[in-house]
């Protein structure tokens, strides 16, 4: 049996495939680096890099690589604007865990493919895989690109959101459900005085808007919507313009007269698929939906979970199998390390929705309590501390007090406007 050019072929050479690419290179795996651009090439999201991801791209150099060419910005002050237009700003450098930093993803994904091809990995540009098909017989794999035929023991599909391969071959079902907005703002012509700000604007809940400064004084502003809200993808467009032209606060934050390019838009798959695996075949990132159904931040996973299929194949390669019972330990490794953690955070997500009160409160506590509670908040939202700690008394006691004060003050509120103005109250109807 003649055999296969490669012993992987991954299809995407976006942080997931990229890195996934590097942790089999580095195995002495021969690996094909597919990719239908050639790089460097954009991508469209918010540009921000938890500590999560850092730490691979330090194993892999590229932190260093960022830092020294000035390509990166750590986010240093920042935080949160809460429906009701409470501000809750820290100054995040002394957080212990570490902060985020913010890089254009044309610059990271091309250091992160310059680092996988460093390692031993093939990168073959330019190839827009049509289909893939598998050899039962030879247990192989083919890429078809035109004329252009890979063939490879084992596929890794790293295609991005809408996984055009991975639905053809019927193991990703349907198409993602979240969407976000991304346009930079030309430095200089702002006065946005800190590193980065979501919006928790209350027709966005549970999506948001975020500011994000990048070196040399150039913002990243994009939009969110993520289910679960009254916002849907299509309102996309609307919004985006909308929060820049008619939102208070951010209209003070960014000041007047700033040049902003046109809005563009890329889909989310949240919240992991139910089965990342199959015969010779492992699906990753985007396309595998590793993006937090909360936040919408997916870098960190997608890096995480890339790891978890190199050690898989690697597994695979020294015992000689590659069914879907044996790979089928991925799908546990990456559920064990960040998916169990989804379901808490679709769960935060409707109720946010429904109860924006809950964000305003943790505005308000977080301003009360100072730098420590706030930086416990924010370890739990970048996936540095699990979703248990807010049944902590140090958060939950706090919260729980705060949110029972904020719901009654906000519905009274509300309930008295709406008496003023002669409409029936939820009380009315029960008379």
């Amino acid at each position: 049996m003649t055999k296969p050019s490669f012993d992987v072929a991954v299809v995407g050479a976006g942080p997931a495939g990229a890195t996934c690419a590097w942790y089999l290179a580095k195995r002495g795996i021969r690996v094909a680096l597919l990719d239908k651009a050639r790089f460097p090439r954009d991508k469209f999201c918010g540009d921000a890099v938890i500590p999560r991801a850092q730490r691979h791209l330090r194993r892999m150099g590229v932190l260093d690589q960022l830092i020294d060419a000035g390509e990166c910005l750590f986010t240093t002050s920042g935080g949160f604007v809460s429906p009701s237009g409470i501000e809750c700003l820290s100054d995040s450098e002394q957080n212990p865990s570490g902060t985020p930093m913010s890089v254009k993803r044309i610059i990271l994904d091309e250091r992160i493919v310059r680092a996988a091809q460093s390692a031993g990995a093939e990168l073959l540009e330019e190839m827009r895989i049509d289909k893939v098909t598998f050899d039962d017989r030879a247990g192989t794999w083919t890429a078809h690109s035109g004329n252009k035929r890979i063939e490879a023991r084992t596929l890794v599909l790293a295609d991005g959101a809408q996984s055009k391969l991975a639905r053809s071959l019927g193991i990703v079902e349907g198409g993602p459900e979240a969407i976000c907005s991304r346009a930079f703002i030309e430095g200089g012509t702002h006065h946005f005085e800190t590193d980065g700000i979501c919006y928790m604007e209350r027709e966005l809940l549970p999506g948001y808007a975020a500011i994000f400064r990048h070196p040399n004084d150039e913002l990243n502003f994009c939009t969110y919507i993520i289910p679960g809200g009254k916002a849907v993808p299509s309102d996309l467009k609307a919004l985006h313009h909308r929060l820049l032209e008619h939102n208070p606060i951010i209209r003070r934050h960014l000041g007047s007269g700033y040049e902003i390019e046109p809005m563009r838009g890329a889909w989310l798959r949240l919240g992991g698929i139910p089965r990342s695996y199959a015969d010779n075949l492992l699906v990753i990132g985007d396309a595998a939906g590793h993006i937090d159904p909360l936040t919408g931040e997916g870098i960190q996973f997608a890096m995480e979970g890339a790891e978890k299929a190199a050690d898989t194949l690697a597994e695979a390669f020294r015992a000689g199998r590659f069914d879907a019972d044996f790979l089928s330990v991925y799908q546990d490794k990456w559920h064990g390390e960040f998916g169990h953690k989804f379901g808490f955070a679709k769960t935060a997500s409707r109720l946010m929705a429904r109860y924006p009160e809950l964000v305003d409160t943790m505005a308000k506590v977080a301003n009360e309590r100072g730098d420590d509670f706030f930086f416990a908040w924010a370890d739990i939202m970048m996936g540095e501390a699990p979703w248990s700690d807010f049944l902590k008394p140090k958060l939950a006691v706090p919260m729980a007090a705060a949110a029972a004060r904020e719901l009654l003050t906000q519905r009274w509120s509300r309930a008295r406007s709406r008496l003023r103005s002669g409409q029936k109250t939820p009380y009315d109807s029960r008379i």
